[in-house]
């Protein structure tokens, strides 16, 4: 059985500060490079789109899929054996469009996982918006599947769908806090938790029951 509360969620911190670049070549920024299964043959140009113009060791994207990293993040991986990962190269531009001389690379990972089991997930109450309604807690792989390496992201379905949930190891989680690297959050997966109405997440039956159980509990003060 996987140890669940070792493996993290790589996210957005959703600050506005931080530099945040644009693709305008959206045939650049599709998700199926971020996840390896297209390859690219030329350079990538991220242009200023909002935020500051402080270059942080993450760079986020409005067009939401790709994962712009700093020359140092990728030397620390290289030096401590970190796997799953493959870059392409990127050049960075600053609002006034001038070229930065900085090394940034986009992040391509490679390593998989099962898509998400929501089976294995517990039902609790927890707040959207204003409202406090039922929520599956914690992101759980299809047959506990995880090929081992350090960054990896779901397989696609049984539909052929696929998502950009991005995981990383607690060796790498331990790097990215140690080096101090900005402008990401790490979530345990067990502490991740998605609307059951909003996502129309299909429950077992043991997980109805306890929805029911939880819902009446909150309606009678329990």
């Amino acid at each position: 059985m996987l140890n669940y509360d070792k493996i993290y969620l790589i996210g957005e911190t959703h600050s506005s500060r931080p530099f945040r670049g644009e693709i305008d070549k959206y045939d650049l920024a599709e998700p199926e490079i971020s996840r390896g299964e297209n390859k690219v043959s030329e350079i990538v140009f991220v242009k200023h789109s909002m935020g500051g113009k402080t270059l942080y060791d993450v760079i986020w994207t409005t067009n939401a899929f790709p994962l712009i990293v700093s020359d140092r993040v990728i030397e620390l991986f290289k030096s401590n054996g970190i796997t799953g990962w493959q870059t392409y190269t990127v050049k960075i531009y600053s609002k006034k469009n001038e070229l930065i001389d900085q090394k940034y690379y986009g992040l391509i990972i490679t390593g998989r996982c099962g898509y998400q089991d929501y089976s294995q997930s517990s039902i609790v109450m927890d707040k959207i918006g204003i409202t406090t309604e039922p929520h599956a807690k914690g992101f759980y792989f299809k047959d506990n599947y995880w090929d081992g390496t350090d960054l990896f992201m779901c397989k696609t379905d049984e539909n052929g769908e696929s998502t950009m949930f991005r995981f990383c190891s607690q060796k790498v989680a331990d790097l990215i806090k140690k080096e101090k690297i900005k402008n990401l959050s790490l979530k345990k997966t067990t502490d991740f938790s998605l609307s059951i109405s909003l996502y129309d997440i299909k429950l077992t039956d043991k997980q109805k029951f306890e929805m029911e159980i939880l819902k009446t509990s909150r309606k009678h003060g329990v």
